[in-house]
């Protein structure tokens, strides 16, 4: 009785889901043929990886851009700072200015990455395509 896992229990105890009928017998999949509970199981599993895929990369372009933009103000604010300093007589290279150089070139660096990444998913797109065109005999 110990080893029976609960109910909705998903751990590395859980029983493993094995290529049973159903019990009203077996249901027409996309392709005309009977679908099995793995290959429904397989095709759930990949919608779930694919939301999951378009999520994090919405994420990571939501914080790629934030961490632009604060850079971006970092580098102002170092920049008006330095800026000041000067016309007080007060140190102004360092730290300000060395501050707002480095903030400036941390944008450069991040907006020319997210450039070149985009030049590569485009090129690689249209690889693809023409891979594609290629397969169907054009």
């Amino acid at each position: 009785m110990d080893d029976e896992p609960l109910d909705g229990d998903i751990g590395p105890a859980a029983p493993v889901l094995r290529d049973a009928p159903e019990p009203d017998g077996p249901r027409p999949g996309a392709s005309g043929g009977p679908m099995t509970v793995a290959s429904e199981l397989r095709r759930l599993e990949d919608e779930r990886e694919e939301r999951r895929r378009r999520t994090n990369a919405a994420a990571g372009r939501v914080a790629f851009w934030l961490l632009s933009l604060f850079l971006a103000f970092l580098a102002y604010d170092s920049a008006r700072t330095a800026h000041e300093a000067r016309q007080r007589g007060d140190d102004w290279v360092y730290p300000p200015a060395v501050n707002a150089g480095l903030c400036a070139l941390g944008v450069v660096l991040l907006v020319s990455l997210a450039l070149r990444r985009r030049r590569r998913g485009r090129s690689q797109d249209r690889g693809q395509d023409r891979g594609q065109d290629r397969g169907r005999g054009r």
